[in-house]
């Protein structure tokens, strides 16, 4: 199946900056494959993994992992793995055990900086009610306490396939299940409805102004993700033209900016839109048998975008710039196991760090479970070479550093021995003598990048 990714080319350029002076672009292309590890899942259905991930980035910079493991029908444990800014994968520990399901996780970091983690199912296996609940850890996530009587949604959160959860500008929490939503942590306070034919329902909220927001897949009367802000007051409800699958769509809200945004696989499959609730539209990409398509919040407004074909070998990322104007280049990552992989059903994802951490349920022979990578954004540096100042044969050097257009200050760039650091405007100066030089770039959750200098 052939595709075509639009916006972003590696290829390398030829810039004649004066007579007798040429500059080309390094030709090392964007990087194609990663390295996957496991995170949950399993051969037998004792390990069979749950359909959703718990995610949250603490003050410290570790991203929590919650996962479960078991079939709905026996006990399931639910457990906690760490992993590091850099994508190191940690120690996990036990958030629950006798439990009973193997369905929905949301998880929030509080103001206080302590967790809460909200699971459907029921506290004991083969109880006879249950629904979303809520338990609580500190931030480490080392001891987590199952509230009682802290229960609600009833059999509709019990069976939910996914949860939500987020806070409102005030610090309340909000949680959702498929077609629900539930303000406050008061288990008697009414349940209400967003409606009622959807697989999921997500939560976010906007930066700016405070509104919750929630998208996904509706099929009464058309087809589509069904996209509405539900708090503080119910708004515009708009229907995007979107594939017919829960995975066809994702939802973010930039974090310190304003804007909610759905990034979708168009019905036909052969674009990637991305669109912010109440604006405008951008087409991320063109192809064809797309199904899969997710946004992520990244730091300073930044969101990650990725998608995917049904049942193919490849993930596509991208990141935008801070205004989500433009997008670095495209990145593939070829799935592990591409001769036995059956595809993969989930993308999930937490980009509040700067890179991406990505995390992909998939089916490799007869295990599945959820396996992640840890994809690093990436930049472009780009030399310009000027004439010498007269009687001299070292000709002066600017090197510019960006990041889908915006600058990136702070930045270390070596070329012929010399330490370089980018100023507010993402440059840096030096003269050179006739002679090729490589001149490489690097920075804190970037993947290094190089440029070819001539000088004549």
């Amino acid at each position: 199946m052939r595709r075509q990714l639009i916006g972003w080319s590696a290829a390398g350029v030829v810039l004649i900056c004066a007579a007798g002076v040429v500059l080309t672009a390094g030709a090392g292309g964007v990087p194609r494959g990663t390295s996957w590890s496991r995170i949950s899942g399993g051969a037998t259905p004792a390990t069979a993994p749950g359909g959703q991930l718990g995610l949250a980035r603490t003050a410290d910079g570790t991203l929590h992992v919650i996962w479960n493991r078991g079939t709905g029908d026996s006990p399931t444990t639910i457990f906690d793995t760490r992993i590091s800014s850099a994508g190191m994968i940690g120690r996990t520990t036990t958030v629950a055990s006798g439990w009973a399901g193997n369905e929905g996780l949301a998880l929030l970091v509080m103001p206080d900086k302590t967790l809460r983690l909200f699971a459907a199912g029921m506290s004991k296996a083969h109880a006879a009610s249950g629904g979303l609940n809520m338990l609580t850890a500190p931030s480490s996530g080392n001891t987590w306490t199952l509230v009682p009587n802290a229960v609600w949604g009833g059999a509709t959160a019990n069976a939910g396939a996914f949860a939500g959860a987020t806070l409102t500008n005030t610090g309340d929490i909000v949680t959702s299940w498929p077609a629900y939503f539930h303000v406050g942590l008061d288990p008697r306070a009414a349940d209400s409805l967003i409606h009622p034919d959807m697989a999921s329902s997500p939560l976010v909220t906007d930066h700016a102004t405070g509104a919750i927001v929630t998208a996904g897949i509706t099929i009464a009367g058309k087809a589509g993700t069904f996209v509405r802000q539900l708090l503080p007051h119910p708004g515009r409800s708009v229907l995007l033209p979107s594939a017919l699958d829960e995975r066809s769509s994702g939802l973010a809200a930039r974090i310190a900016a304003p804007g909610v945004y759905v990034a979708y696989a168009a019905l036909n499959g052969q674009t990637v839109k991305l669109v912010r609730y109440g604006g405008t539209t951008k087409t991320v990409a063109h192809g064809t048998g797309f199904n899969t398509a997710k946004v992520f919040a990244g730091p300073r407004g930044r969101l990650w975008i990725a998608w995917m074909v049904f049942r193919g070998t490849e993930v596509f990322v991208t990141r935008s710039n801070e205004a989500v104007t433009a997008f670095e280049p495209v990145q593939t990552l070829t799935l592990p196991d591409p001769s036995t992989n059956q595809g993969v059903l989930a993308l999930q994802g937490e980009g509040s760090a700067g890179p991406l951490d990505l995390f992909a349920g998939m089916t490799i022979g007869s295990e599945a479970g959820f396996m992640h990578t840890h994809v690093l954004a990436l930049f472009k540096l780009q030399a310009a070479v000027g004439r010498p100042a007269k009687g001299q044969t070292k000709a002066p050097v600017r090197l510019t550093l960006r990041d889908a257009g915006d600058p990136v200050p702070a930045a270390k760039i070596v070329v012929a021995g010399k330490h370089l650091k980018t100023n507010a405007k993402g440059l840096a100066t030096l003269t050179l003598a006739p002679g090729s030089y490589t001149a490489t770039a690097s920075a804190g959750g970037y993947a290094t990048t190089s440029v070819s200098v001539t000088v004549h």
